[in-house]
């Protein structure tokens, strides 16, 4: 008896309009009634586009392999399109099914050799018609995506942290859009204070772990009913916070509610980026995280794990390398020292090393001797309006659109391309008209001195004070000195007032 496979598929594309799956099973079951042929599966393919290789398919993919092959004689499918919709991947598969010495029948077209060479000429150019289809159906679907580009709708996909997506009744349709969360907006509003506060990318990773703060993909995924899932692992494990992770995020323009493409913002006709929801910080509160962000990164002193409390302050006095804290125990008892911490290993200076104990102490009372009575101060961001960043984004697009237009791209729309370049020549007046202040970081008193202050550090906060206030500690051959940098606070008003 003739062992037959049925193919059914209904397509993702949008513009596509195609019988159901229900009505392509009838059709098969009923031929395959009337014919007597043992029917030994049907691989149906759901949201499958007629673009995807049939090898590549879910469920067809798998009756193609070697021991799928072996179960069946015949493959059914109702039309030529339910098959595939391009022409290169049709024909591929047709010479494969002659290779197998199988036979490929098609419902709609009973005359469907290809035994012979005139049988599949035939067949390749019946294949051209599903092909140009598809084409246009991906024109169709490619125009509507650029149409939506330049709107404020949201085009689908996760929405970006402390974004939610919500639908609005339009012109019979349902639109897409984006809203602030309030719950992400808590936590971005977090991550900002602990960003200027000094903390690493690393840190506030470890931070957002601990406290089970979920990532976008997870909360999309909660929002839809289905578990948290980190990638690669299994359902019910969150994905974690990693420095890049937290890194990309705080960096990433979308919190400003600016719809990007390609990673990239969009600009409006007008010249301004598009705004398809509220920005979650203002401009001086995103101005002052990118300043905090650009300060951690260009700073070489970094706190890692099993690393010397005083790391980044104690350094070897004869390289000037960063030391390391060895700790080792004798007869009971535990010691500990800082030795060069040159890399790699073998520039490491031989024999320098000095204990710990008599450092820390020697550091904190130098520490407090020098600033104890001096003033607590900290950095906080001073805004400012500099417009230059915005300003040669515009110049760059006008350039774009005067070599468009010297290359014939506006030949057919010369009142389109002066509405344009007018616009951004409106917009450039504007921006040169702004007055220029230069934002940057102030010293702010904090109402206490640091002697005041000392006590209610612990070592890890006591270490960052150090190295803000420029400490270096030099460490010899059992011994060690003490190059505080800069001046103290009291110093640097003296010069001023002499000045």
């Amino acid at each position: 008896m003739r062992r037959v496979l049925l193919a059914e598929r209904i397509s993702d594309d949008k513009g596509e309009r195609s019988e159901s799956i229900e009505d392509q099973d009838m059709k098969l079951r009923t031929r395959a009634i009337r014919e007597g042929v043992e029917i030994v599966g049907t691989a149906v393919d759901l949201s499958v586009s007629g673009d995807v290789d049939m090898f590549a398919r879910p469920d067809l993919g798998e009756w193609l392999k070697p021991e799928g092959r072996e179960r069946w004689d015949e493959l059914w499918v109702t039309t030529q399109d339910r098959l595939s919709r391009s022409e290169p991947h049709f024909m591929a598969f047709v010479f494969k099914v002659i290779e197998w010495d199988k036979t490929l029948v098609v419902l709609d077209d009973p005359s469907l050799d290809l035994t012979t060479p005139e049988g599949r000429a035939i067949a390749h150019v019946k294949s051209l018609g599903p092909h140009k289809e598809l084409e246009r159906i991906k024109a169709r679907v490619q125009d509507s995506h650029d149409r939506r580009r330049f709107t404020t709708r949201w085009p689908g996909g996760i929405p970006p942290f402390g974004y939610k997506t919500v639908h609005r009744f339009e012109d019979g349709k349902t639109a897409a859009y984006l809203e602030l969360d309030e719950g992400m907006v808590m936590e971005l509003r977090e991550m900002r204070r602990i960003m200027i506060e000094g903390e690493s990318f690393a840190g506030l990773a470890k931070h957002l772990n601990a406290e089970g703060v979920l990532t976008a993909r997870d909360r999309a995924r909660v929002r839809r009913g289905k578990p948290v899932k980190a990638r690669g692992g299994e359902e019910g494990t969150p994905e974690r916070w990693s420095e890049t992770s937290v890194k990309k995020l705080l960096t990433d323009e979308a919190l400003l509610g600016r719809k990007k493409h390609n990673r990239e913002v969009i600009y409006g006709m007008d010249g301004r980026p598009i705004q398809i929801a509220d920005a979650v910080f203002t401009d001086d509160e995103w101005e002052s995280l990118q300043a905090a962000i650009r300060r951690r990164m260009h700073t070489s002193v970094r706190r890692v794990n099993g690393t010397s409390p005083m790391y980044g302050v104690v350094h070897c006095g004869r390289c000037g390398a960063k030391a390391i804290h060895k700790v080792s125990t004798l007869r009971g008892v535990t010691y500990r020292y800082y030795q060069c911490g040159a890399w790699p290993k073998e520039n490491r200076c031989a024999g320098i090393s000095c204990r710990a104990e008599p450092i820390e102490e020697m550091v904190e009372i130098h520490f407090l001797q020098k600033f104890g009575r001096d003033r607590v101060t900290k950095k906080v961001w001073v805004p400012g309006s500099d417009s230059s960043k915005e300003l040669a984004e515009i110049i760059k697009r006008m350039e774009r659109l005067r070599k468009q237009d010297e290359e014939g791209d506006w030949d057919d729309d010369q009142e389109g391309y002066r509405f344009r370049m007018n616009q951004y020549k409106v917009r450039k007046r504007e921006l040169e008209a702004k007055p220029v202040k230069k934002a940057g970081w102030a010293e702010e008193d904090q109402g206490l001195t640091f002697s005041e202050l000392w006590p209610t550090l612990d070592l890890e906060g006591k270490r960052k004070q150090l190295i803000d206030s420029g400490y270096a500690v030099m460490v010899g051959e059992k011994t060690f000195e003490v190059e505080p940098r800069p001046e103290s606070y009291s110093e640097r008003q003296t010069k001023e007032l002499s000045v």
